[in-house]
């Protein structure tokens, strides 16, 4: 079985070239989370069903993230922070998908297989979190570049972006390689060896959105921190 590394369905629109294959799945994972938020939340009870039982209970876990870095005063970062979890954990989990049944225009991959994916979330993660340190210091917040020392302010700027960049890198690579491996598996033994790999992929894809979820709480904590000078 030939396995060709790095190569993307791509769709050319004027001058610009879109990777079609994570740029579909993408929008898949944003489609699933809407309509699971939709139905967990169109029927709300006091007493939960099954359906918000399960909502309410993966919403506690992000909380329970949360109050552990910020408090119950960080709870208004929830939002944010599961968004960035839920869509993380399904566009990982995409990657199992056996696309190949489909008669698509090209192989189709999780999201988080693109590098332009990942970095895109490091970017996001990286402007709400200095946005958030903004709006609750002001232009105070620009005082910590500045810390231990004044020419210290280019690596303190640098830094700001490259912690959320190498955590897009490491989400990127671990879901790159799991793909690769189940491939090579199947490949090998196309009936049951991929199986085991399958779903340790399902442990990994949880962990990884648990990681990206976890560091980016950690760095909105700092931002926002009355230590954070």
């Amino acid at each position: 079985m030939e396995i060709h590394v790095g190569e993307h369905w791509i769709a050319n629109f004027g001058n610009f070239s879109v990777n079609m294959d994570t740029a579909v799945t993408a929008w898949i994972a944003m489609a699933v989370l809407v309509i699971l938020a939709f139905l967990a939340t169109r029927k709300l009870e006091i007493i939960p069903r099954k359906v918000q039982t399960i909502a309410e209970l993966a919403i506690g876990f992000i909380e329970s993230i949360v109050k552990s870095y910020m408090g119950k005063d960080g709870l208004k970062h929830v939002p944010f922070i599961a968004s960035l979890f839920f869509f993380i954990f399904i566009a990982n989990l995409e990657g199992q998908v056996p696309w190949r049944l489909f008669p698509l225009p090209g192989e189709m991959a999780a999201p988080t297989n693109d590098i332009n994916t990942t970095v895109a979330l490091a970017f996001v993660v990286s402007i709400y979190y200095i946005g958030s340190g903004i709006f609750e210091k002001g232009f105070g917040y620009f005082k910590h570049y500045l810390q231990p020392m004044w020419f210290m302010f280019p690596f303190n700027l640098l830094e700001d972006f490259t912690r959320p960049l190498s955590l897009s890198l490491r989400l990127f690579g671990n879901i790159l390689a799991g793909e690769l491996i189940i491939l090579i598996l199947i490949g090998l033994v196309p009936i049951l060896a991929p199986i085991p790999m399958m779903l340790f992929e399902l442990f990994v894809a949880f962990i990884q959105a648990y990681i990206f979820a976890v560091l980016a709480t950690n760095y909105i904590a700092a931002a926002t921190s009355k230590e954070h000078h």
